[in-house]
């Protein structure tokens, strides 16, 4: 069952320009680099919070209308997109439409958060569901895109 059905879609408000994000200074190495030598932390296991939300476009990078969810011991709370911050880390479930199953990304890095948009960078994921979302993606039913899509990278309105 998913968390934010009393949520209504947010289409029709255009994505804003990457120009009009405030700049905020980045490590030199992406995340995914970060698991590769091998830092062990456990706290990656369990994010703080999860952002439920429904593909609705594909572009040059994928975007998703949905909620920010924070994960207490009793279960989930519904909050707002300023609580994150840039280098946090989340867990996403991106609906696909048709689909019974979300695709589980179990680990994701905050990279921005401008007004009620978040820009996460997809770090674990498991080879089926990044499958699934490829066949999903490529399909003729999808809209004809000139460019090749980063499905490392989804960029949600909540």
């Amino acid at each position: 069952m998913r968390a934010c059905t009393a949520l209504a879609p947010l289409r029709g408000k255009p994505t804003p320009p990457l120009e009009e994000w405030p700049r905020i200074p980045f490590p030199d190495y992406p995340a995914h680099n970060m698991m590769a030598q091998g830092k062990q932390q456990t706290w990656w296991d369990s994010p703080k919070f999860t952002i439920d939300c429904v593909l609705a476009t594909v572009n040059r990078q994928l975007e998703a209308d949905g909620c920010v969810l924070e994960c207490l011991e009793g279960g989930h709370k519904l909050t707002t997109p300023d609580h994150l911050t840039a280098g946090d880390f989340v867990k996403v479930q991106l609906w696909l439409e048709g689909e019974e199953a979300f695709i589980d990304i179990r680990l994701a890095e905050v990279r921005k958060v401008y007004k009620h948009w978040i820009a996460v960078e997809v770090i674990k994921v498991s080879p089926n569901d990044r499958m699934r979302l490829k066949r999903f993606i490529d399909t003729p039913a999808a809209m004809p895109i000139a460019e090749p899509v980063l499905i490392d990278h989804l960029l949600i309105r909540a």
